[in-house]
């Protein structure tokens, strides 16, 4: 479904990505790990669209991609790690607004629409404006505009920010069964143990690079590690850069 290789991404002097290579299939969920400022949030925005690379690759479907390419944008859903919303709006009308961007015909939306408020919990807030919405609300309505026009391709950024647990359980279920009618989904989060219960595979990015990349299972097993949270200490401290004389 994505193939990424040797991406790469420079602000001003500083060299956000290096070396970014991963892939995805249909169907799977992978978690991309990493410290503060390692690249992950980067990395979504290029494949989302809202930055172009300074280097390397990526394909979706088997057909290379870039910013401008509308007809493959229509394949990927975003929900970012600092939403940006249409405060002026009514929830029913951004998710709307959001369907159409993506043309979705109206037949499909009303069933769509009453299903998210109310699995999601906020039909109350259904027709009241997104600026008087708590940032727990916003972010179920970020969530239901993604899920809503079924992408092929979903990242997500730390999307269970201010989400109550209840409610971010009810969104792990149903990310599986989004991900078992065959959509890719590319997960980053500081949420280790979040990532070890719904991820297939990981990959974790340090300072630009993805430096150890797998299935969790396995990666633990040959670290000798007995948890997600003890593999990634070992590994973020491993790949430290050496302190400065």
């Amino acid at each position: 479904m994505l193939a990424v290789t040797n991406l790469q991404k420079k602000f001003a002097k500083r060299q956000a990505l290096k070396d970014v290579s991963f892939s995805l299939a249909a169907g799977e969920i992978y978690g991309l790990l990493g410290p503060n400022g390692a690249g992950k949030t980067t990395t979504l925005k290029i494949l989302a669209g809202l930055l172009a690379a300074d280097g390397g690759s990526i394909t979706i479907e088997g057909k290379p991609y870039h910013r401008e390419q509308h007809e493959l944008k229509k394949l990927i859903a975003y929900v970012p790690d600092q939403p940006f919303l249409y405060y002026k709006l009514s929830g029913e009308e951004h998710l709307n607004f959001y369907q159409d961007l993506y043309k979705i015909p109206y037949a499909k939306r009303k069933g769509k629409i009453d299903f998210f408020f109310k699995y999601f919990e906020f039909e109350e807030y259904r027709t009241e404006l997104v600026e008087n919405y708590s940032a727990g609300t916003r972010q179920k309505l970020l969530i239901s505009q993604a899920l809503a026009v079924e992408p092929k391709l979903l990242l997500l950024d730390e999307p269970l920010v201010s989400i109550d647990p209840l409610v971010g359980k009810k969104f792990k279920k149903y990310l599986k069964e989004v991900a078992g009618m065959g959509t890719a989904v590319l997960f980053a989060t500081h949420i280790l143990t979040l990532a070890q219960e719904i991820c297939r595979r990981i990959g974790i990015i340090i300072d630009g690079r993805i430096v150890v990349q797998g299935n969790l299972e396995e990666l633990m097993t040959l670290a000798g590690q007995s948890s997600l949270e003890e593999f990634y200490f070992k590994t973020v401290l491993d790949n430290e850069k050496p302190a400065e004389a």
